[in-house]
């Protein structure tokens, strides 16, 4: 009984926490406003800041709605599993798979009008997205099938492995999920990128042989340089390094080889080899793969707790644990990339010698993408991925001007 206690506690405690998190996230998008200090005025005019700070605002709300209504749902189906015998005990496994595929079908069901309205509507009321309805639609449903696959994958094997090992099962999941994750590096770029994009070899043979330049600078070996067909989706602007071995590549969106010079290209490029120059994605994979065994440790151990046997609901309620804890991970996960980043800040101005263009560059990419330049320090904490734009620029402009 007192594991029993033990266990309760636990859910009820990181419930909390995911619900602070939510409460204050929503409160700091509610405060965003345009930072026209005199550092930020120097590289962005006031109309460019209130745009930004409009559609950020109104993408964050949307975020915690998400999250929000999500584990809402979940949290729902846990009540209505619990009160249900026959999904209390085991079942044969074709059978936990069939529902948990009507799990992923109504979760993506529910979410489908609020990412209908931040990719579609807001997107292009802030002129970013170029998609049709219908390509967008398609896009949506094709993430949607990838989604249901890939999780009904991954809740029917970890109910097998409770099924067929139960004292170690938590063992051979570590094993399963950590060979999912260097495998989808290798697969994702042939298999499930073509989904969404056309891609196409680069043509341009000067900027190839620049690019060449800069990735033997850096010692880095790369497969091929592909432009993905973006600017039938986006206005946005992009590249980056995806795959490992043999699928290894550099993406480059067509915009931007479109509306940017060859310097301006290869700046952001850099930025990308620097990432391969820093080992990152191996990094990325470490810790992915060091994260899977402290989540699933959690899980036996709270599995333990909850003295219950190898059901359905058992496994939906270890998936909402598992979401929850990743999402209270998300600060600590974002510092090591805002760490990541800056290192590949660091190593394209080294790479291209031309600070002033990575400077010109990320004020144009904040631009394209709508960046919110100037973000508190707690917004920063909790969501950002990079660091914010003007913490960049004066990275550069302090340290290399």
């Amino acid at each position: 009984m007192g594991n029993f206690g033990w266990s309760i506690n636990f859910l009820i405690l990181i419930g909390i926490i995911v619900l602070v998190m939510l409460i204050i996230l929503f409160i700091a998008a509610l405060f965003i406003g345009s930072s026209k200090s005199k550092d930020v005025l120097k590289y962005f005019d006031g109309d460019f800041l209130d745009k930004a700070a409009a559609y950020n605002k109104i993408i964050l709300i949307i975020s915690v709605a998400e999250k929000l209504l999500t584990w809402i749902f979940m949290a729902g189906i846990i009540y209505i599993f619990w009160r249900n015998f026959y999904v209390s005990n085991r079942i044969p496994i074709i059978l936990s798979a069939a529902l948990f595929v009507l799990f992923g079908m109504i979760l993506f069901l529910i979410l489908l009008p609020l990412q209908y309205y931040r990719e579609f509507v807001i997107d292009h009321r802030f002129a970013l997205s170029t998609q049709t309805l219908s390509a967008w639609f398609a896009d949506a449903v094709k993430d949607g099938i990838i989604y249901i696959i890939i999780s009904t994958l991954g809740l029917t094997s970890i109910y097998a492995l409770m099924v067929y090992f139960p004292e170690h099962w938590w063992i051979a999941a570590v094993v399963i999920f950590i060979l999912f994750i260097i495998a989808a590096n290798f697969i994702f770029p042939v298999i499930i990128d073509p989904l969404f994009y056309k891609f196409s070899t680069l043509e341009d043979e000067e900027l190839e042989k620049e690019i060449m330049k800069i990735t033997q600078k850096a010692g880095v070996s790369i497969g091929s340089i592909l432009v993905a067909d973006a600017s039938k989706k986006t206005n946005g602007v992009n590249a980056y390094f995806t795959g490992i071995g043999k699928t290894k590549r550099i993406v480059i969106y067509d915009n931007l080889l479109n509306k940017y010079s060859k310097k301006e290209v290869l700046s952001v490029i850099a930025h990308e080899v620097g990432h391969w120059r820093y080992r990152h994605i191996f990094k990325n994979i470490t810790m992915g793969a060091a994260g899977i065994i402290i989540l699933f440790f959690i899980l036996y151990v709270l599995k333990s707790g909850l003295q219950l046997q190898a059901s359905v609901r058992l496994v939906i309620t270890l998936f909402i644990v598992f979401s929850l804890i990743t999402y209270i991970a998300i600060p600590v996960q974002n510092f090591i990339s805002r760490y990541f980043e800056k290192q590949a800040d660091k190593i394209a101005v080294e790479l291209t010698g031309d600070s002033q263009t990575q400077i010109d560059m990320l004020e144009k990419l904040a631009r394209s993408n709508l960046a919110y330049v100037k973000p508190g320090n707690l917004l920063k904490f909790l969501i950002y991925t990079h660091p914010p734009i003007m913490e960049r620029i004066n990275y550069i402009y302090h340290n290399f001007d």
